[in-house]
């Protein structure tokens, strides 16, 4: 009996042991990139520099203007808000040209934890991606009414409307912009409206590993008109389409 009780108690011993090492193993293997932060990179001092192709629908689509500019945005500060996150400080500036005069436009904010990463822009807030995530992962990524009404060439548009869930559309892809490649880069749709008549919507971002957001794609066009066999920006009345590529950054 004191025998077959002994033994019992070995095989419990090493079974414990066997558990213990296949845990600590696990601890160490355990890969932090598989989460997906380091595509939103936050620290002061990063910048970014994009190229900016626009075109604004303007007097009730009678006239569109083409624009080329470039937006910087400097990581200038941060500090720790009343829930203990810290919150990163992000100077936008605009030039009519790459090396020209940037003049300072407003100031955003971003911050990432555990769970997500967001920025508030124009006092909108944005979920830009979860954590961990995968191609197929959703959510919800406006914390905001999607009826806000913003003004595009001074016209009222409701840009955010129909936008439903974000979604990782490609992960681990590699992708050229401006000139430069990169190997590991994560496509994100936020919003995909193109079966309306008189509303169209399309919105998509893409991260690098270590580099942040390197395209932004973003179309927003409204018209009281079908128009079969006219295209989009013939028959539209009022929005936008912009392009936002990566130039530069440290």
């Amino acid at each position: 009996m004191f025998k077959n009780l002994e033994i019992k108690i070995l095989l419990l011993v090493i079974l414990g042991s066997l558990l213990f090492i296949s845990c600590e193993d696990e601890t160490k293997t355990l890969d932090s990139t598989l989460f997906g932060y380091e595509f939103f990179p936050l620290e002061e001092g990063k910048y970014w520099i994009y190229k900016m192709d626009q075109t604004l629908v303007k007097s009730q689509g009678t006239v569109t203007e083409n624009s080329v500019f470039y937006l910087r945005e400097d990581v200038t500060e941060s500090f720790v808000n009343t829930t203990g996150d810290t919150i990163y400080k992000i100077q936008r500036s605009m030039s009519d040209s790459f090396d020209g005069s940037y003049v300072t436009t407003d100031v955003w904010t971003a911050q990432i934890t555990e769970e997500a990463a967001y920025r508030t822009e124009e006092n909108l807030r944005f979920v830009k991606m979860v954590f961990p995530f995968n191609v197929g992962t959703t959510w919800e990524g406006n914390l905001f009414d999607n009826l806000v009404e913003v003004i595009v060439a001074e016209e009222t548009v409701q840009a955010y409307k129909d936008w439903g869930d974000y979604e990782v559309t490609a992960k681990g892809i590699a992708v050229s912009v401006e000139g430069n490649n990169y190997d590991n880069v994560v496509t994100i749709d936020q919003a995909n409206v193109e079966d309306n008549d008189i509303e169209y919507r399309i919105a998509k971002e893409q991260y690098a590993v270590g580099v942040g957001m390197i395209k932004k794609e973003l179309s927003i066009l409204d018209t009281q008109c079908p128009c079969p066999g006219q295209t989009w920006l013939e028959k539209a009345e009022a929005g936008f389409i912009l392009t936002q590529t990566l130039v530069e950054t440290n």
